[in-house]
């Protein structure tokens, strides 16, 4: 009867085990929302590909819907959502198709919109809808800015190059030189003639200025007037005089400057139309970039992957935490380093060093030849070792719940984790040793964590709640068994220690 018990239990066991992760699994799956607590909207997409029923609809990273059906209409794909109640949904509101991963998959992010707007009806349509871009549009874009440039650059080549293009530059700077000598004339000749003109100016103002001696006031005026004017013309055509005169040699070398830069710009629209040949018939790596279209999606989709990952890799979070607590039935403390790298608010990894008095219950099989008198040829030897147990999980959260999975203190297991008053409490839930054969229930634990202060928390709970005590024959060491533990510990963040490793002492 004894041999079937051992059996049974095993059984019961690996039957339990099974129903807890298949409940963990379809939890984990779970994605729609009952329409008591969502309501459905739509919206038309150009590309519906890498999205699918129950993919994520979130707000800044956190999910608040899921896309519950995908149909044609026309040559669009209208995509039906399903959006959890407390969303203010407004008509300017956007959503975004952003790729999720490296393997292709998609989400949704949603914009609910701005107060302003009025508010969008269950069954509404969000009219603003951003696609994601490839990079096919981009290449037909630089297709015709290619094509432009070859215009331009062909006019161009056309009006200044050759000997016609060269004839007509050397016309223009001679017509300019010969402009320059017959303005340099023009202002001579007429200098000399205002100056004539104001002697006789001076000459009828003496006349006038005795002819009529009784409306002396107003003559004086209108000759005042007159001085005035003809000042400011003598200082213009003496300013012309200077400049033109005494610049010509300088004009002489901005024209040929100029020829110089027109020679320098043939050359140029050269060099450009060969590289815009080059690129255009294939050649090099900016030509094969434009031509295979298959190469440059290719492209794209490795730079947004590698975008993404940057992206990912910079938004990590670390947390690194330091516990302790004393166990009441073994006397002794048990110490715990642990590391939490979290990718998203929902989602983190959790990897811990720990140092139990428990140990490790390692079983040796050992086999005496000849036996000794009355013993079996065949002993089995259980040889408690006192070394650290590595705990390595993945942890997601949903709602007020975290589920973990993973390796729980050098064996596997599975955990829950229930928050309260918005995590300031916790009530942890630990199962693992599942196969143990000095336990004859697996080792459950709960732990009651309260955080009193930033950086700063205490436990208290009870390790191994189903089994009875078991303790070491030779060393007297708890090894199985109900114990109670209290104590505390400290985390710091990535950006805690950024502000914490400049100012230890360096020696």
């Amino acid at each position: 009867m004894k041999k079937l018990v051992t059996p049974f239990r095993v059984g019961l066991l690996v039957i339990a085990a099974g129903a807890f992760f298949l409940a963990f699994f379809l939890f984990s799956q779970k994605g729609n929302l009952s329409d008591d607590e969502s309501v459905g909207i739509w919206a038309y997409f150009r590309d519906a590909s890498g999205l699918s029923p129950k993919s994520r609809v979130q707000i800044a990273g956190i999910p608040v819907g899921v896309i519950s059906n995908i149909t044609l209409e026309g040559t669009r794909a209208k995509v039906f959502l399903r959006i959890q109640k407390g969303v203010d949904m407004r008509q300017d509101a956007v959503i975004t198709k952003r790729s999720e991963s490296l393997l292709g998959d998609f989400l949704l992010d949603l914009n609910p919109g701005t107060e302003q707007a009025p508010p969008l009806e269950p069954g509404g349509q969000i009219r603003r809808v951003i696609d994601s871009q490839g990079m096919e549009a981009v290449f037909e874009s630089l297709g015709q800015i290619t094509a432009d440039i070859q215009q331009v650059t062909g006019a161009l080549r056309e009006v200044l190059g050759g000997e016609r293009g060269t004839g007509s530059l050397q016309r223009i700077v001679e017509n300019t030189v010969k402009l320059s000598d017959a303005v340099n004339e023009m202002v001579r000749i007429n200098g000399e003639r205002l100056n004539s003109i104001l002697i006789n100016f001076e000459g009828v103002s003496a006349d006038v200025r005795g002819l009529t001696r009784e409306n002396q006031a107003e003559v004086t005026r209108i000759v005042s007037n007159i001085e005035y004017i003809t000042k400011d013309v003598r200082e213009v055509l003496g300013s012309v005089k200077k400049i033109v005169g005494s610049n010509e040699e300088g004009l002489q070398e901005g024209v040929g400057n100029l020829k110089d830069s027109l020679a320098k710009l043939d050359r140029t629209l050269g060099n450009l139309e060969s590289i815009t040949t080059t690129v255009r018939e294939g050649e090099g790596v900016v030509g094969t970039l434009l031509q295979d279209r298959q190469l440059g999606q290719k492209l794209t989709e490795t730079v947004e992957d590698v975008a993404d990952y940057a992206s990912r890799l910079t938004g990590l979070q670390t947390e690194v935490g330091v516990q302790s607590a004393w166990l009441m039935t073994q006397g002794r403390s048990k110490n715990t380093v642990s590391l939490r790298l979290i990718p998203k608010p929902d989602k983190y990894y959790l990897l811990e060093i720990i140092d139990d008095p428990r140990g490790m219950v390692e079983v040796r099989t050992v086999q005496n030849n000849p036996p000794d008198s009355g013993q079996p040829v065949t002993q089995t030897q259980k040889i408690t070792k006192e070394t650290f147990k590595i705990s390595a999980q993945l942890a997601k959260r949903y709602y007020f719940t975290t589920l973990r999975f993973g390796l729980i203190e050098s064996t596997g297991g599975v955990g829950a984790d229930l928050h309260f008053l918005k995590d300031a409490l916790e009530l942890k839930l630990d199962a693992f040793n599942l196969s143990a054969e000095e336990l004859r229930y697996p080792r459950l634990r709960a732990t009651l964590r309260a955080q009193a202060f930033d950086h700063l928390f205490v436990t208290v709970g009870m390790d191994d709640i189903l089994n009875a005590q078991q303790r070491d024959t030779a060393t007297n060491r708890l090894i199985a068994g109900r114990d109670v533990f209290f104590g505390g510990g400290l985390f710091f963040t990535d950006d805690d220690l950024k502000a914490l490793i400049p100012s230890l002492p360096v020696p």
